[in-house]
């Protein structure tokens, strides 16, 4: 696997302090990055309703397919499309033969908590195969008006796989990057974080 980024299920939330009027999604879409060198589209751009998009119908559809030894553990540390469908977004995903990056950005209020310690290490079974899951808390500098970042690793017959997930709220918008890869690079993660907020702030101003 390779470097990717996107978006996911998540948990509860909690409200962003500087919220606004959501914009449409035709807007948002105007936020999404472009494809980085050496990658192509694999999905979208799309927009609409969160909870209508088919990637998050498809990232739901896999989270109701594994079987999770913590369930609420599945996506946790981002947004809940159960919680969000009606709320407008627009969602990209790039690939190439070492990776893939999704971007998911929503107009909402609410932002998700961080991981708890309990769900830093779980197992699951995903198609027939074992998988036990691994996260961490990543520091990397701060973004909008609140962000975190986590990796996950999934180790399944004795192959790895990364996936590092950062988040950004900016006025009453949130930005999801998912980056999945055998070994995902801090720096470049914090390179389209850098981006993508970039893009936030002058869709929100």
């Amino acid at each position: 696997m390779a470097v990717g980024v996107g978006c996911s299920s998540g948990q509860a939330a909690s409200p962003s302090p500087s919220a606004k009027k959501p914009m449409d999604a035709a807007r948002l879409g105007a936020g999404l990055l472009s494809a980085p060198n050496g990658m192509s589209v694999a999905y979208g751009p799309e927009s609409g309703a969160y909870g209508s998009l088919k990637a998050t119908k498809q990232g739901m559809a896999a989270l109701k397919e594994a079987k999770v030894s913590e369930p609420d553990c599945a996506g946790v540390g981002q947004l809940d499309p159960a919680k969000l469908g009606d709320a407008p977004a627009a969602v990209v995903a790039y690939s190439s033969k070492d990776g893939s990056i999704t971007q998911a950005i929503v107009a909402t209020d609410t932002f998700p908590g961080p991981v708890p310690a309990r769900c830093a290490k779980y197992k699951a079974e995903v198609a027939g195969a074992k998988v036990t899951y691994r996260t961490v808390a990543l520091k990397m500098p701060a973004r909008g008006e609140r962000s975190h970042a986590f990796v996950t690793t999934a180790v399944s017959d004795g192959k790895a796989a990364q996936i590092a997930a950062m988040v950004i709220a900016r006025k009453g918008v949130v930005t999801t990057l998912l980056v999945i890869g055998t070994k995902v690079k801090k720096e470049g993660l914090n390179e389209l974080a850098r981006l993508a907020d970039e893009k936030l702030t002058r869709i929100t101003a």
